[in-house]
């Protein structure tokens, strides 16, 4: 018996551990259809369209809202809604934190049917847009609150862009802001929805910062807009800048900088040398394409209405690229990249110190440019220097401000970074007590790598210094410009220095005995006129600070004054006679080799001009 039960017993136990087997499978099978299911549902969702940054390496699928998301492709027409998931936004705001302005950019690939290809031919309109979603663009149910076309979107016409003789797809980037706040990361987009009537496929989309305006230097196409959308002109003749407003920042602050403008030249050398005329805000800018440039970039902040229409009048050709993108905050002290020609009418308002700004030249890597509200300003800053480096009978030495008192210095200012740390260095070799600018320029100049600290010396980097004012009428402030600046390039171009002796020693010898004599009879100006390089580099900026035309008469005029009569009767008066034509002579030489090398000219060492 007791056999026949333990035997029972076995039977149970094999019967129930087959039972809790099938059981177990039968769990595990629902589990696993379970999550297939699960990943099918979550896959379904998942956009053959990624979304990428331009400021990491992350990359993910969107999520797609309908069908021809799923694929990102319109084989006819249609459209595509796309949404985006936590990561994808943090891909926004990223891009916002590092650069102060975020956007949209969706990649798309236009292959038009054969149908389509007809209608080109008639230019029938064919619409295409863009546009992005927010939250307040759905309902509680996460609804479409109105239908896409009534969403503010960026629209193009693209029987205006693509042509029936294409015989390859046409890419072209479409970039949309995102507005700007306070609380950024609480008004992220949700998603964007792309809608066309000729057949495309949607390639790709990027968190990136904004760029308005338009890009034809690459091989694919680029038209990018503000968050209020707009209008693609493909003939690039007019663009609105008004919405700009919305992305990026207004004003310069410490935290924030103003946009810049930046313009990329057609490389054909027929149209270099072409002047073209650019209207913003009502402002006329004159910009040279110029064979030693190939882009010019500049601060909105020097314009008066810099958000508003931009139109090309002449030369638009000769133009491939015109863009306004962020600004990266600048550091404190680091100077604000121009073109010379905006400083003399730059907007004061935008000025970061009241009392001065300080640029530096776009083209030139450590030339500095300070304009400044008034000469006693500009006193505070360069009077001390300026007897320091330049006067006769004070050269070498540091003098108290009680000596300079009654003392003039100059109206407009230039040195190099040598004689700038020259300066700097005998006055910590003497403790003697700078004033407060003096001690602001060193930070400036050490900020911009004209000085390297070097313990309590500092060593000279490369590059130099300018400075006018404010208080200067505007024919004058326009002529010191030119004049310091053409020094600055002396400083920093060691071809040019020997350019300039060599044209200093073969010019018209009565002329240049002449010019001495002039210098010597302004007591003012006090030269020391047996400073070989202090001549050279006076001599040269004396005759390029105006256009050729005019230095004939400059310098028949400098030989009428009183003063130079008296001191230099016989050789004033050659150069009244001969109509200056040893300076004028000198003037042509100097302006063929600046033309040729820097692609500027005497009077006007600016590409954009007003």
């Amino acid at each position: 018996m007791d056999a026949l039960k333990l035997t029972g017993e076995k039977m149970n136990i094999k019967l129930f551990t087959k039972k809790n087997i099938t059981i177990f499978c039968i769990i595990l099978s629902a589990i696993l259809i379970l999550l297939t299911t699960i990943v099918c549902i979550k896959n379904s969702r998942n956009s053959a369209v990624k979304l990428s940054s331009s400021v990491s390496d992350a990359q993910e699928s969107l999520i797609a809202k309908n069908k021809l998301a799923h694929t990102g492709i319109i084989k006819e027409k249609g459209e595509a809604q796309f949404a985006f998931n936590a990561n994808h936004k943090d891909m926004f705001y990223k891009v916002y934190e590092k650069d102060q302005s975020a956007a949209l950019v969706v990649r798309v690939k236009f292959n038009p049917t054969a149908s389509q290809k007809e209608l080109l031919t008639s230019r029938t309109e064919l619409p295409f847009n863009l546009g992005i979603l927010y939250n307040e663009d759905f309902d509680k149910n996460g609804k479409l609150k109105e239908a896409l076309n009534t969403k503010i979107s960026i629209y193009a016409d693209l029987s205006k862009k693509l042509s029936y003789q294409d015989t390859e797809p046409v890419i072209i980037d479409f970039s949309m802001g995102i507005p700007k706040s306070e609380h950024f990361e609480n008004n992220l987009p949700q998603g964007f929805f792309v809608s066309s009537n000729v057949a495309c496929q949607i390639l790709s989309a990027c968190a990136a910062p904004a760029l308005l305006g338009f890009d034809n230097s690459q091989e694919i196409s680029f038209y990018g807009f503000s968050s209020n959308g707009g209008l693609v002109n493909f003939q690039n003749t007019s663009l609105d800048f008004s919405g700009a407003s919305l992305v990026f920042p207004v004003q310069n602050t410490k935290n924030a900088n103003m946009p810049q403008y930046v313009i990329k030249f057609n490389d054909d050398e027929e149209l270099k040398e072409k002047t073209v005329k650019l209207s913003i805000g009502g402002e006329k800018l004159y910009i040279k394409n110029s064979k030693s440039v190939s882009k010019i970039e500049f601060p909105s902040a020097s314009l008066k209405n810099p958000f508003s229409n931009a139109e090309f009048t002449d030369n638009l050709q000769a133009v491939k690229s015109f863009l306004l993108q962020s600004l990266p905050v600048l550091e404190e002290y680091k100077a604000v990249r121009t073109d010379p020609g905006l400083i003399l009418n730059y907007n004061q308002k935008n000025w970061r110190q009241k009392e001065y700004e300080v640029f530096e030249w776009d083209r030139y890597k450590g030339i500095l440019l300070f304009d400044i509200l008034n000469y006693d300003i500009q006193d505070d800053f360069f009077r001390r220097l300026a007897f320091f480096v330049e006067k006769r009978g004070y050269k070498g030495q540091l003098w108290s401000d009680e000596v300079l008192a009654d003392k003039h210095g100059y109206n407009a200012h230039d040195y190099s970074a040598q004689s700038l740390a020259a300066f700097f260095n005998k006055a910590a070799e003497e403790n003697f007590p700078l004033n407060e600018k003096e001690l602001l320029l060193k930070k400036i100049l050490i900020a911009n790598g004209l000085l390297i600290e070097d313990g309590q010396m500092v060593k000279a980097g490369e590059g130099g210094i300018v400075s006018i004012s404010r208080e200067s009428d505007g024919p004058l402030r326009s002529k010191l410009l030119a004049h310091e600046a053409w020094h600055t390039l002396f400083f920093r171009d060691e071809d040019f220095r020997n350019f300039v002796a060599a044209v200093y020693y073969t010019f018209d010898a009565d002329s240049r005995q002449f010019l001495l004599d002039f210098f010597e009879s302004q007591t003012s100006l006090g030269y020391d006129i047996e400073d070989e390089y202090l001549m050279h580099n006076e001599f040269m900026a004396y005759i390029m600070q105006q256009s050729i035309k005019y230095v004939p008469e400059y310098f028949v005029g400098r030989a009428n004054l009183w003063s130079v009569r008296v001191f230099t009767p016989e050789l004033a008066k050659y150069v009244r006679e001969t109509n200056a034509k040893g300076f004028e002579d000198a003037a042509i030489v100097l302006n063929d080799y600046v033309r040729d090398v820097y692609g500027i000219s005497g009077g006007n060492v600016a590409l954009i001009n007003r």
